[in-house]
């Protein structure tokens, strides 16, 4: 785009130089510097915006939202920033014509059309902001990309189907199901929203969340969260990383009694003894393979001087689950995947969270039996999700998945992955996008991002995905 074209969006020099800036990736943009011109700019669009362009817009604003479970407050059980977050969803909704329904900041729903229900379920809690982004992780856009925790989970993509729901009304075309849009407030933990609708109301038995992979996920394994009570190595005093359990551990800190001399750990002087601190590099508790666990790290510089510590790296750092016998796989779904999520101590005892995302034909009992059996220890199960499998030659199958090769281009088949969404309510609910294969992960990672180009693609294929699943012109009601 050239520089008269911003002269002529932009009311002063100084927002033409910052514009160009963004479009050429020369210089960041300021959190508060956003103005509702900046992402029509971006995308070409000159005076009249398109609901694409609209929802870009309330993206950065709902990206801006620290929606982080926090304290319990009137507005939320989980904290205000989650309360913030739905009542600006809803009021959103609303102003689009959406009956809309606040369950006391647990989760919103917001209804439209008549007939067989059909259900988009999202969230707009995140997981903590972390640190060392290079842009903001309350949102961002620099060279053509947008940068902010949610960007992709799952706040960008719910909100692209909302407005193409809401694009395809202004167009003409009636809903001829009911279609329900579930915007959660606890996905990133514990899932209690979902838990308090099931107590409610009954879930559509046809729909999808936008929070994994394109082109369409239509089997997730097992998810199981486990916390290990295990004795504390001699020589260790204390050991602490983590925040979830189903991020990749990106710091771990150790004191013990005498230093140590290994690689990827410091080692210095502190109150008590020595301080053993690792970086890690996070990622998504289902993708191991794509962080790098500071444990691992600490526990294996620890073995130094206690032979127990490198043991236990061994045991509960095999992202395969070898290392507590629960290396499993089957032709369904695939390999077992393990993460060491959470690190902690008392005097007595070091305590282990996990991860573990299993094949479908086995059971979260097995996989208990086999950790208690390898490590002799006590296994608390602190989160589940049972494996979900829909029919690949589904309507709702099809129906996806021809929408997004069309808009695409490409000829994918339906996938299977250890990621945990809403699909698994229902039975007949299925994963869709809005990560693109190939693209680089980084959801739950520094740098969450999307490029604009992306969410453009992303945004049209939702849009068909509805027209052709759920809507009807009106001339045919």
């Amino acid at each position: 785009m050239s520089a008269a074209v911003f002269e002529q969006i932009f009311a002063t020099p100084s927002e033409v130089v910052a514009a160009l800036r963004r479009v050429r990736g020369c210089g960041k943009v300021p959190k508060r510097a956003r103005s509702n011109r900046s992402a029509a700019a971006l995308t070409g669009i000159k005076e009249k915006m398109d609901n694409f362009d609209k929802a870009l817009n309330s993206i950065m604003d709902f990206l801006a939202i620290e929606s982080v479970q926090s304290a319990s407050c009137p507005s939320s059980p989980f904290g205000k920033g989650v309360g913030e977050v739905l009542d600006k969803f809803a009021s959103l909704a609303k102003s689009m014509g959406f009956t809309v329904h606040n369950e006391g900041g647990y989760y919103v729903t917001a209804d439209i059309g008549s007939g067989k229900p059909f259900a988009i379920l999202g969230h707009l809690d995140t997981v903590p902001l972390g640190e060392g982004w290079d842009y903001s992780p309350l949102g961002e856009i620099a060279g053509g990309t947008v940068y902010g925790r949610g960007i992709l989970d799952d706040k960008g993509p719910l909100l692209l189907c909302l407005y193409a729901a809401a694009q395809l009304v202004s167009e003409g075309y009636v809903p001829c199901r009911r279609i329900r849009f579930f915007a959660g407030g606890n996905e990133e933990s514990g899932w209690k929203c979902a838990e308090r609708y099931s107590q409610l109301d009954k879930w559509p038995e046809e729909g999808f969340s936008p929070d994994a992979d394109f082109p369409v996920i239509a089997c997730e394994k097992g998810v199981l969260h486990v916390r290990l009570t295990l004795p504390l190595p001699g020589r260790v005093i204390s050991i602490r990383g983590g925040g979830r359990v189903n991020v990749v551990m990106d710091m771990c800190r150790a004191v013990c009694d005498t230093p140590v001399h290994a690689k990827d750990v410091t080692c210095v002087p502190c109150d008590g003894g020595y301080a053993v601190t690792a970086l890690g590099r996070p990622a998504h508790g289902s993708t191991p393979w794509l962080g790098d666990n500071a444990a691992r790290k600490v526990l294996s510089a620890l073995g130094e001087i206690s032979p127990a510590a490198g043991e236990l790296s061994k045991a509960l750092c095999a992202i395969d689950g070898s290392g507590i016998d629960c290396a499993l796989s089957d032709k369904e779904s695939g390999a077992l995947t393990c993460n060491l999520g959470v690190l902690s101590s008392d005097k007595n005892n070091l305590y282990a969270e996990l991860d573990i995302r299993y094949p479908v034909t086995f059971t979260a009992e097995e996989i208990v039996r086999r950790i208690s059996g390898k490590l002799s220890c006590p296994v608390e199960i602190t989160g589940e999700h049972l494996p979900h499998s829909v029919d690949v030659d589904s309507p709702l199958v099809r129906g996806l998945l021809g929408a997004y090769n069309d808009v695409t281009g490409r000829a994918d088949a339906p996938l299977t992955v250890g990621g945990a969404t809403y699909a698994r309510v229902a039975p007949g609910l299925v994963a869709f996008g809005p990560c693109f294969p190939g693209d680089e992960p980084t959801i739950h990672q520094r740098n969450e991002r999307a490029d604009i180009a992306s969410l453009r693609k992303i945004y049209d294929i939702y849009l068909l995905a509805l027209k052709r699943l759920c809507f009807k012109k009106r001339e045919m009601c």
